[in-house]
């Protein structure tokens, strides 16, 4: 007759129970990831559960490390599934695609995911560039939340003050993007001008997409100017945003800005970096542009006895001094934040 198995059918469920909470205790001894700990203590456990149920009949019963090594091949392949699964593909018939995806990477010891973007742009001057930028999972999702829990705050305060806020708030959760940036400027050699150009224009490279406060609506519920957008890229819009402007992480995790949302991650990213900086927006041409206190020609605004000249950040080939036609009267332009 066999002999039956001493544990029951509830021993591996409680053995993967066990290495849930034998993982947080690897993890305070020993530098690795909450999932690299967990495969131990499940390996650990299935391997003395199999020897202590095989111990009357001295052999070692295999089903417990079986069932883990089941367990980890389906858990490895869902993260796999998942941290490949594309966020968002703006234009793919561009020459650079905008396309975000999940990357999984070790720091500090523990397994993060990250929202990752390769891009590769040209200044205004033909000068190619080229990189890979990133954000924390975890932080594009917890800046968009601590933005959503400040709005009753910022209700009443000015657009400068809102922008400075999203800029000192989110500096830190860019530090990835900030390395690449200063990498970038390294191998390339540039002076403080060029850097500042090629940081413009790695966000111009970025196709425009609307922002709006409420929910993103069919193309035809839209003035012409929107609705010609729209109807050409349905998906150049998010909504459901505060103020109608995305913070910086937030940007950087989905490539969706208008206006204001770019001039703020720029004047984040310049400050950084020793930038004389302002943010000018117009309630004429409801618009929002950059200014830049640095050697230069073209059109500005003076602020305090400096020039801060103008720089459009929604289109590319928008040079330092530059405008629109229809943007280019100065007198409609005004300083709502400088970092000075």
């Amino acid at each position: 007759m066999a002999t039956k198995s001493k544990l029951g059918c509830f021993t591996f469920p409680a053995i993967v129970l066990l290495s849930l909470i034998g993982s947080s205790v690897i993890q305070s001894f020993f530098p690795v990831s909450l999932f690299t700990s967990f495969i131990l203590a499940l390996l650990f456990l299935s391997w003395l559960v199999g020897k202590l149920d095989g111990y009357s009949q001295k052999r070692f019963h295999w089903r417990y490390m079986t069932y883990s090594g089941l367990l980890l091949l389906s858990l490895i392949g869902l993260r796999h599934i998942l941290d490949n699964i594309p966020l968002s593909i703006e234009n793919q018939k561009s020459d650079i695609s905008e396309y975000i995806y999940r990357e999984t990477t070790v720091e500090n010891g523990d397994s993060i995911v990250l929202l990752r973007q390769n891009r590769q742009w040209k200044d205004n001057y033909g000068n190619t560039f080229k990189g890979k930028f990133s954000v924390r999972e975890k932080d594009y999702i917890s800046s968009k939340r601590k933005y959503a829990s400040s709005i009753p705050r910022h209700k009443t305060q000015s657009w400068g003050k809102l922008y400075q806020y999203l800029a000192t708030t989110d500096t830190p959760k860019l530090d990835l993007i900030l390395k690449e940036l200063a990498s970038i400027k390294s191998t390339n050699q540039l002076n403080q001008f060029e850097f500042a150009e090629m940081v413009v224009t790695f966000i111009q490279d970025i196709p425009y997409a609307f922002v709006f406060e409420n929910q993103c609506q069919s193309p035809e519920a839209y003035e012409e100017s929107i609705r010609v957008i729209l109807e050409k890229c349905t998906d150049c819009c998010i909504g459901n945003i505060p103020f109608g402007i995305q913070n910086p992480v937030g940007f950087m995790g989905n490539l969706k800005g208008d206006c204001d949302t770019r001039t703020v991650i720029i004047y984040a990213i310049l400050s950084y970096f020793g930038y004389d900086v302002a943010i000018l927006n117009s309630d004429f041409y409801k618009h929002s542009v950059l200014g830049l206190h640095i050697p230069a020609k073209g059109l500005y605004k003076v602020q305090n006895g400096k020039r801060y000249y103008i720089w459009e950040t929604t289109n590319k080939h928008f040079t330092i001094g530059t405008l629109p036609k229809n943007f280019d009267n100065v007198n409609h332009w005004h300083i709502v934040l400088t970092n000075t």
